[in-house]
């Protein structure tokens, strides 16, 4: 078994169903409302948890009935929250998010405690870390904590993972620290300072020149791409489900990669392993309900091809 601690961010969603997402100044009558688990960083562990794997949380939340939900969930599906911390100054972050009919979400975050986890908690965390294969880290903390728990983690012997989203600046030294970045193409537009008409190719060199040591550009529905600095790049597909909600995909993508990786799977085989995670992370309404289980990635690869292709 792999163990993976996983450093952020914990929030409630809040879930509104519309036909669209409504204009400037303009509003459109919804369909159902619910509330769910997300947050990268909670949505991150758990799906690890899920895919079979010993999952350590590292974060923040509120003194509050959601902070108290929240941990009660992770606790539940066997992640370890020994370094999730209760901040009585905040409340547990909170994320506004309108699903449309065709699957697609908008999102609003009010950070609230996530804000808080400091580069303090992260140096308490260090056994963690000693003892975890991987970290896997996102962009909903603040830039100094990412920064230092990455270089924590690499100092003590863990294979580094950062989901760059939101996109925003980092010191130049922090690539070095990045053994896997996972991004989608406008993140990589932001990082590379390339407009979008820029060559993803170019791009993709562009980071990997900076000291990351392995790419991978997510693409939705059109699956993604895989560039190296040992030359191996490639593209894959995405599975062909019926998307229902896409909120927490990318987190499903994420996480089932780095367990695939941390398990000893070739890059090819945990792209795609990490692709059929966050296809089945589209079928369900909301972040934590539709995060996969082992059995049930084991069976969409099971009746799925291997589709992927040299760039």
């Amino acid at each position: 078994m792999s163990t993976i601690a996983v450093v952020g961010s914990l929030n409630i969603d809040l879930i509104m169903r519309a036909p669209r997402c409504p204009g400037k100044s303009e509003t459109v009558v919804g369909g159902p409302f619910g509330m769910a688990g997300g947050g990268k960083g909670s949505n991150q562990a758990l799906a690890v948890s899920r895919l079979n794997a010993k999952s350590y949380m590292i974060g923040c939340v509120g003194n509050d009935d959601f902070g108290r939900r929240l941990r009660a969930v992770l606790t539940d599906n066997h992640v370890d929250c020994t370094h999730l911390h209760t901040r009585k100054e905040a409340a547990t972050g909170t994320a506004l998010i309108t699903v449309t009919d065709d699957g697609e979400s908008a999102i609003v975050i009010a950070q609230g405690a996530n804000s808080l986890l400091t580069e303090l908690d992260i140096l308490e965390a260090k056994q963690v870390f000693t003892s975890s294969d991987a970290a896997l880290f996102q962009m909903e903390s603040p830039e100094p904590t990412v920064t230092a728990g990455l270089k924590l983690a690499r100092q003590y012997g863990c294979r580094t993972y950062l989901s760059a989203e939101p996109p925003f600046s980092l010191p130049n030294e922090v690539w070095i620290n990045i053994d896997c970045l996972i991004l989608n193409e406008r993140a990589l537009g932001f990082y590379a300072g390339t407009s979008s008409h820029g060559s993803v190719n170019e791009m993709a060199k562009d980071i990997l020149n900076r000291g990351v040591h392995d790419l991978v550009v997510t693409r939705s529905a059109r699956g993604g791409m895989v560039f190296s600095r040992t030359g191996d790049n490639f593209a894959f597909d995405a599975f062909n489900i019926r998307a229902v909600d896409n909120t927490g995909a990318r987190d499903a993508f994420c996480a089932g990669l780095c367990v695939a990786l941390s398990e000893g799977m070739p890059m090819r085989r945990a792209a795609r392993f990490g692709a059929a995670c966050g296809a089945l992370a589209c079928t369900k309404i909301g972040a934590h309900p539709s995060l996969p289980w082992r059995h049930q990635v084991g069976a969409l690869l099971g009746e799925a091809s291997d589709d992927e292709y040299e760039l």
